[in-house]
C-alpha cells in the first residue's frame, strides 16, 4: 500500500511542476491611483511565459472618457523566458477626460504555440482610478464669490525655424553665385570687324591657292605620299562642291562615277578628275605606293582640271 502511495505522490508533484512551467502569467499596473483631467497615466503590462509560447498583443480599443495617447511595443509577437522578464512588455500612456471613479477594462492577450497556432486568450483584471479636477488638486484655482480665476503668466512660444525654406533659399543663392562667377570667367571673343573679309574668293582661286600650299609642304619629298593624296583629294572635291553645289565631299569616288552625268564637264575632264580621285583612294586605303613623278603629275593634272572647268560654272561678262 505504501508503495502505491509513493507513486501517486511522485506523479502529483511532477504534474504540478509541469503545469507551473508551462503557464503564462499576466500582470498589469498603474503608476498612480488618481490623476487629473488630461494628465497622462502609464499603464504597464508584464508578461512571464515559457520559451515554447508566443505572446500576441492586440490593439486595445477603449471608449470615452479614456483615450490612449501612445503605446510602446517593439513587435506584435514576443518570446519571454520564464522569470527573466523584469521590464514591462507593453507600456500604454492614457488620459482621462471626466472626473470620478473610472473603470479601466482588462487587457486581453493571445497565447500562441511555438508553431503560431492559437492556444488560448488571457485577460487581466479591471482597475479603478480616481480622476479629479485641477481645482481639487490645487485649491488656489478654486473660484471664490463667482470671480474669475487668476490669469496665468504668458508662456513664451518658440517659433520653429523653417529649415526647408532656408535650405532651398541657400541652394538657390549658391546656384546664382556659381552662375555669376562662371559668367565672369568666360573668355570673351574679340571680333576685329576691321579685318573681316569683304568678299569671298572664287572656288578656283581657293583651289589654286591650296594647291600651291600643298606643293610648298613638300610631302612627297618627305615620303608622306598618303597625306599628299588626302589633301589633294579634298582640294578637288571641295572645288567641285563649291562651284557646282554637288556634295562631292560626302560622296565616294564610285558614287561620283555613277552620277558623272551631273557634272557639266567634257569626258576628258571628268575622266582626269576620276583618275586622280581613284589614285588618291588607292594611296589612302590600299597603301598603294606612288613614285614622286606620279604625285607631281597628278598635281599638274589637278591644276589643268581646275583651269579647264572654270568656264562651265563661272559666268563671263563681255563689254561691247
Amino acid at each position: 500500500m505504501s508503495k502505491y502511495l509513493y507513486i501517486v505522490i511522485i506523479l502529483f508533484i511532477s504534474c504540478n511542476q509541469n503545469n507551473v512551467a508551462n503557464s503564462v502569467e499576466l500582470t498589469v499596473s498603474l503608476d498612480t491611483n488618481y490623476t487629473t483631467i488630461g494628465t497622462p497615466v502609464s499603464y504597464s503590462i508584464y508578461i512571464k511565459s515559457p520559451k515554447d509560447k508566443i505572446i500576441e498583443f492586440p490593439d486595445w480599443i477603449l471608449e470615452d472618457p479614456i483615450e490612449i495617447r501612445s503605446r510602446f511595443l517593439d513587435n506584435s509577437k514576443h518570446f519571454f523566458s520564464w522569470g527573466s522578464n523584469q521590464k514591462p512588455s507593453v507600456e500604454i500612456e492614457m488620459v482621462f477626460w471626466d472626473t470620478g471613479s473610472v473603470v479601466i477594462p482588462g487587457y486581453t492577450i493571445a497565447v500562441l504555440n511555438s508553431d503560431s497556432s492559437f492556444s488560448y486568450n488571457m485577460t487581466s483584471d479591471s482597475m479603478i482610478i480616481n480622476v479629479i479636477s485641477i481645482t481639487e488638486k490645487n485649491p488656489t484655482f478654486i473660484q471664490s464669490d463667482g470671480q474669475i480665476m487668476p490669469i496665468k503668466d504668458p508662456v513664451p512660444v518658440k517659433m520653429p525655424l523653417p529649415w526647408r525654406n532656408i535650405t532651398l533659399t541657400s541652394i538657390m543663392l549658391a546656384i546664382i553665385l556659381v552662375i555669376f562667377i562662371l559668367s565672369k570667367k568666360r573668355v570673351q571673343a574679340k571680333v576685329d570687324y576691321m579685318n573681316r573679309q569683304v568678299y569671298l574668293d572664287g572656288p578656283d582661286i581657293v583651289a589654286f591657292d591650296k594647291l600651291e600650299k600643298l606643293l610648298a609642304l613638300e610631302l612627297v619629298d618627305k615620303d608622306n605620299v598618303k597625306e599628299f593624296y588626302v589633301q589633294l583629294s579634298f582640294i578637288l572635291r571641295e572645288y567641285t562642291e563649291n562651284s557646282l553645289f554637288i556634295r562631292t565631299l560626302e560622296m565616294t569616288t564610285e558614287q561620283i562615277y555613277t552620277h558623272r552625268n551631273l557634272f557639266p564637264y567634257p569626258d576628258n575632264c571628268i575622266d582626269s578628275y576620276l583618275d586622280i580621285l581613284s589614285t588618291a583612294d588607292m594611296a589612302k586605303y590600299a597603301k598603294h605606293y606612288n613614285n614622286i613623278d606620279q604625285c607631281k603629275s597628278d598635281l599638274n593634272h589637278s591644276r589643268n582640271f581646275i583651269q579647264d572647268t572654270v568656264q562651265f560654272w563661272k559666268p563671263s561678262f563681255s563689254i561691247s
